[in-house]
């Protein structure tokens, strides 16, 4: 009796053994293709961070411009701030006064127009390299209509031609107050 115990007690063991055995494959085999599968994950991560330093890059590069742009921008608004008060300094009338402003008037417009289009280049640049970017993070599709809409947005301010409105205005006003002014200077 004391055999057939131990040889049922044998082969329950081995049945467990076995079972053990079988578990422990099949949780090794597990652990291996979660593995594989983490490993396949670096790749876009990888590929997400690349992405992701690149817009930073182009962000930190397009932002440098514009502030540089800014700054060239106020400096020469400043010279012209300057020109224009010892112009008005010089003046020996009103009427020649006037004349001089008048006169600046299409450069300063002139000049404010091509700062808008640069600043517009500038933008139109990096929504270029950020379409690059977008289409090696593997999407062709969403690229070109990034960089589409950006195109397009650029057209249309670029058509509505705010400067020309404000330049025309302004030179209209100068001329209403140098008439105005030569009325009242014939008047006394």
């Amino acid at each position: 009796m004391k055999k057939q115990i131990e040889k049922a007690l044998s082969k329950v063991a081995d049945t467990a053994r076995s079972g053990v055995n079988t578990a422990v494959d099949a949780t090794q085999d597990r652990v291996g293709q979660a593995g594989k599968v983490v490993a396949k994950g670096k790749k876009p991560v990888q590929k997400v961070s690349k992405a992701g330093l690149a817009v930073n890059a182009i962000t930190f590069r397009m932002s440098k411009e514009l502030i540089e742009l800014q700054s060239k921008t106020t400096q020469k608004g400043i010279d012209a701030i300057a020109d224009r008060l010892r112009d008005a300094s010089r003046a020996e009338s009103l009427r020649e006064l006037l004349a001089q402003q008048r006169s600046l008037v299409p450069g300063t417009a002139a000049f404010y127009v091509d700062n808008v289009k640069s600043a517009f280049g500038i933008v139109r640049g990096a929504a270029a390299e950020f379409g690059s970017v977008v289409t090696s993070f593997g999407g062709n599709n969403a690229a070109e209509k990034a960089v589409k809409t950006a195109k397009k947005t650029a057209k249309k301010v670029a058509r509505k031609k705010p400067v020309r409105r404000a330049k025309a205005k302004a030179t209209s006003a100068a001329k209403k107050v140098s008439s105005a002014v030569a009325d009242a200077a014939q008047a006394s």
